[in-house]
């Protein structure tokens, strides 16, 4: 397998946390930190680059509810430097994307990541760029890549008609700029992204680690025998993981897939779901994110962040099927 980045800022114990990775593998597996890299982390000023979709005062209001690990700057994608960050006093959380390929299969991928300089290793690359040249930032943006330590990692699950332009572009930086200017992902909400900080916040607070691959049924799944399981409208499309397309599920698939399901659902669109998590409802949704050759699917109590549910899937299935629900319905009557 040969993993192929394309820069494009052009480019334990094991609680219920799930589809974050909070560990240092750049892969999300649950590996310990190195000695100290938290508390570097912790005496940084983290960085964020968000997606230009809600005011920069909503986004202040939200991490000042949930984020307390560092202080922290909202910086506009289109203001951000690297080498402004570069002195090892901050720590970077933005949007992370690259071409992966699997013998002739390419594809897309992206994370929102949160890392920090290995300054020792970087200040020697730096050092020796030439500012004049005319791949001078994407040559520091891949030195950064190569020379930073990995402190969280949410993975992005991508609308397949981006995915196919990010595919084929040839112009990385109009895929840049879309990262942060349109919709492109299914699990960046306002609302959404709150949950994630949550629980990022948390696990690195109590000095944990957690990866991507445990999966995990708390007893807080109990609650759904009498309340709604709110599920978002983005996964009544069919992914054709051949084609990139997607398509709407017609009644007869949806009908199939909740067959099994013995408990009250509701579809809900992006814009009420990220209400209701904004205001602090203490309800319950689905959390569906594919990734290239997987998919994490996990049950969300939107009030705390917590998963309560949570399985990883990389069986090459990125549909949501009767099984998940069969499954979940499972550990909801235990």
């Amino acid at each position: 397998m040969k993993r192929i980045l394309l820069v494009m800022m052009l480019v334990l114990s094991i609680k219920n946390y799930s589809q974050v990775a909070v560990t240092s593998s750049y892969r999300g597996a649950n590996e310990e930190f190195k000695k100290g890299e938290l508390e570097k982390f912790k005496s940084t000023t983290t960085i964020f680059v968000l997606p230009q979709l809600n005011k920069k005062e909503d986004y202040e209001k939200m991490l000042k509810e949930v984020w307390t690990v560092t202080p922290y700057k909202i910086v506009d994608f289109k203001d951000f430097n690297i080498a402004d960050y570069k002195d090892g006093t901050y720590s970077i959380a933005k949007i992370f994307g690259y071409l992966y390929s699997q013998g002739k299969d390419v594809t897309f991928k992206t994370d929102f990541t949160i890392r920090i300089f290995d300054k020792e290793k970087f200040d020697k690359g730096f050092n020796k760029l030439k500012p004049d040249d005319k791949k001078f930032n994407r040559k520091l943006n891949e030195l950064f890549n190569e020379n930073s330590i990995n402190i969280a990692r949410i993975p992005l699950s991508i609308k397949g008609k981006f995915l196919l332009d990010a595919r084929d572009a040839v112009d990385y930086g109009d895929i840049y700029d879309r990262m942060y200017t349109e919709q492109n992902f299914t699990n960046t909400n306002l609302g959404m992204l709150k949950n994630y900080f949550q629980q990022i916040n948390k696990i690195i607070s109590k000095g944990e680690h957690f990866g991507l691959y445990d999966n995990l049924a708390t007893p807080e799944i109990k609650n759904l025998k009498d309340n709604t399981l709110y599920i978002p409208e983005a996964y009544m499309l069919r992914f054709n993981p051949w084609k990139g397309t997607e398509k709407l599920r017609d009644e007869e698939d949806l009908k199939k897939i909740f067959q099994e399901y013995k408990y009250k659902y509701q579809f809900i669109s992006d814009e009420n779901l990220e209400k209701k998590i904004i205001n602090n409802e203490e309800i319950f949704y689905l959390r569906h994110v594919r990734i290239s050759g997987s998919k994490c699917l996990a049950v969300v109590n939107a009030k705390t962040g917590d998963p309560v549910y949570y399985i990883y899937d990389g069986g090459f299935e990125y549909n949501l099927e009767d099984s998940d629900f069969k499954n979940i319905s499972k550990a909801i009557s235990k």
